[in-house]
């Protein structure tokens, strides 16, 4: 008896040792630790978009995690948004944590959480280098402090050189300038439609346009970085960063 009591004390130890989540995303495909997920596209309105849900395993107790960032590899993190815990943030830097450390954000016993919460690359980089982004799911103690079990641990890839790029996969316009103030100019070779959206994801403008010299007033926006995605009729798709001044 006394062994089979001392069994026992082992197993449940170990139980309450591991992490007592699950992420999944909205396939309702499970996260693994070390997985990394690359993506061809970035920008908002784009499948870049890596939402996410984590769900509480622990039978009888509230959860309590946080979410950190790892590294980064040819990025910086300035274009990058992290959603969680009912907060979103861009222009992330290593070691941030959301909500901030020793915050933790709480999920009840058979809960998961809700929608919203995402992983969005908004860097297209030089478009030719891979960008990563590494995070980490953690869990603690209500304290904060003391972390339970391992973190898990997962690579955002950005790979613009998965997919090959021909004349028809390509948006025939040009920006003249990627800082304006008053107005943006375009030079469009085709039909095409328009979206500008600030860091939180909002849009704030869209249009559409004809082939020509077009302009875009741009005086009634505030100044700041926003994310310019340009459609043609062919699907083709290109997203370009612009400064506000």
């Amino acid at each position: 008896m006394k062994l089979k009591l001392l069994f026992l004390t082992i197993v449940g130890s170990v139980a309450i040792a591991n992490a007592q989540y699950t992420v999944r995303d909205i396939n309702g495909d499970e996260l693994t630790n070390g997985q990394v997920l690359d993506f061809t596209e970035y920008g908002y309105g784009t499948s870049a978009n890596y939402e996410f849900f984590v769900t509480n395993d622990n039978p009888s107790e509230t959860i309590y995690t946080r979410i950190e960032f790892v590294d980064a590899v040819n990025a910086t993190g300035e274009f990058f948004e992290l959603c969680y815990a009912q907060q979103c943030y861009t222009n992330l830097a290593v070691g941030f944590t959301i909500p901030d450390a020793p915050q933790v954000f709480p999920i009840g016993v058979g809960e998961t959480t809700g929608e919203g919460n995402h992983f969005l690359n908004a860097d297209p980089g030089n478009g030719t280098d891979i960008l990563e982004y590494v995070f980490a799911f953690h869990q603690y103690e209500a304290d904060g402090i003391t972390e339970i079990g391992t973190p898990l641990t997962f690579t955002y890839r950005y790979n613009p050189g998965l997919i090959g790029v021909n004349e028809n996969s390509k948006v025939n316009l040009t920006i003249q300038s990627t800082v304006v103030s008053n107005e943006m100019v375009l030079n469009v070779n085709e039909p095409v439609s328009m979206l500008v959206y600030n860091l939180q994801g909002s849009v704030v403008k869209q249009a559409r346009f004809e082939t020509g010299r077009q302009t875009v007033n741009m005086s009634d926006l505030s100044a700041q970085t926003y994310i310019v995605k340009f459609n043609n009729e062919k699907g083709a798709t290109q997203t370009t960063k612009i400064v506000v001044q």
